[in-house]
């Protein structure tokens, strides 16, 4: 009988698809944590009253904190001199507005040394970011739209957890108002001097406090479109390549290490009866 005789290329070949094979695992469990990892906000700028799609302007979203191994949010480096603890904040204390304006105001007196992401008003309102997943964001208003005051800055907690349903892509709709028109004051009418007869009758006017305002938090709510950011980095803001969700399946990857395993034996055993 002829011996057949098998080069030796053949069974590093092999023994190389094995290891491929068996790495198959590792680069998709890979995958799958990165496309997790990933977010988005989307912020919808609509008028209070009529709902029509306010254009123009732009926003600056800030990473505020990110969780660190015991799951506990700490701030980063550009917002680790906020008094303010946020490690023991729960998700509905962090998204208050009384926290958004401490750290608004944070970043008003440290204007031109923070780096954000920066995304313009879209003709249909819409303003869209992508971003990283369990961490804390502030998203403020850099420049208002046209007739309109600036939105009151707010923040999301991503993933944004409710009814214990975790969102990772979310909209929000704050609430926005068009700039009063101050009237032009009128020239101080002359008084008529009264008859000392004719009593003054006591005003029955009464002064009103005005409440002190609280910015309203935003409506928040899951974005099931796939989102299609248009942002800018200012400066630079820690971000860190994503891969997209294959779907691959899990079946085939012990069916390709096995057969991966009987070729690299086939081949062995094909080698060693050669050299003899």
């Amino acid at each position: 009988m002829r011996e057949v005789k098998s080069h030796p290329l053949c069974s590093f070949f092999l023994a190389l698809a094995m290891l491929l094979c068996l790495l198959l695992p590792v680069f998709q469990k890979a995958d799958r944590v990165d496309a997790a990892d990933a977010s988005n906000i989307t912020i919808q700028m609509h008028d209070l009253k009529t709902g029509v799609a306010i254009k123009g302007g732009s926003l600056v979203v800030y990473q505020v904190a990110k969780k660190d191994s015991a799951g506990k949010f700490q701030y980063t480096s550009q917002f680790s001199s906020v008094t303010k603890s946020i490690s023991s904040l729960s998700q509905d204390q962090i998204m208050t507005a009384d926290f958004a304006n401490t750290l608004a105001s944070y970043v008003t007196a440290n204007q031109g040394k923070l780096s954000g992401v920066s995304a313009q008003i879209s003709d249909s309102g819409e303003a869209s970011a992508n971003v990283e997943g369990d961490a804390v964001y502030l998203v403020t208003q850099d420049t208002a739209a046209s007739g309109y005051e600036k939105m009151n800055p707010f923040c999301v907690v991503l993933p944004y957890i409710v009814d214990g349903k975790s969102m990772s892509n979310i909209i929000a709709q704050p609430k926005m108002k068009k700039k009063i028109t101050s009237l032009p004051k009128h020239p101080t009418t002359p008084t008529t001097p009264s008859s000392n007869k004719t009593p003054t009758a006591p005003s029955t006017s009464k002064k009103v406090k005005s409440n002190p305002r609280h910015p309203a938090v935003p409506t928040i709510k899951e974005n099931k479109k796939t989102p299609s950011a248009t942002n800018r980095v200012v400066k630079s803001l820690p971000q860190s390549p994503r891969l997209p969700q294959t779907g691959q399946l899990n079946w085939p990857i012990p069916l390709l290490a096995l057969l991966g395993l009987t070729f690299f034996t086939w081949g062995w055993a094909a080698q060693e009866s050669s050299e003899r």
